[in-house]
């Protein structure tokens, strides 16, 4: 379908639509003034987060990590589900990272020390671990769920040590 006749068909569609609305108006004794704005698509995002700038800055200008506790993080952010979830298991990450499980342990625990990650028990397996970013570190999802997890959880839990002094 060509530019003009799409265009033509949207005028169309939109002009159908204020009449509906003007005669339901109309039949309901309302005087109405209708005005239909027409936006086209702009494309899908690709998989994203939003990563929290003073959490990056602050990340940033502490260092002091180690280099595999940098990969450990980005592998975090990389493989978050929505809502900042993380299944994935210590052996998985040392595979998909080519690190010890050791340094895998390490540096979670590093993370989790530092509030960037928190540790929660698999609620099938006991044996396992899953994983959540902290969202005032990084997020994916809705802002508006986001804000609400914020709102729920108003307390120092969720507090980054990075922003400790």
């Amino acid at each position: 379908m060509k530019k003009e006749e799409k265009r033509q068909k949207i005028k169309d569609f939109s002009d159908y639509i204020e009449d509906g609305i003007l005669e339901v108006g109309k039949d309901s004794n309302i005087d109405l003034d209708v005005t239909t704005i027409v936006k086209g698509r702009t494309g899908k995002m690709p998989n994203s987060v939003f990563v929290i700038q003073d959490f990056a800055m602050n990340l940033a200008i502490k260092g002091g990590y180690s280099l595999n506790t940098y990969r450990v993080l980005f592998y975090f952010i990389a493989v978050s589900q929505y809502e900042n979830f993380i299944s994935v298991d210590i052996s998985t990450i040392s595979e998909d990272l080519e690190i010890s499980v050791a340094s895998v342990k390490r540096a979670t625990k590093e993370l989790s020390d530092e509030n960037i990650i928190m540790k929660v028990p698999h609620p099938m397996d006991k044996r396992r671990i899953d994983y959540f970013m902290n969202p005032k570190a990084m997020w994916r999802g809705k802002t508006i769920n986001r804000d609400k997890f914020l709102n729920k959880a108003k307390n120092d839990k969720l507090q980054l040590t990075l922003f400790k002094q």
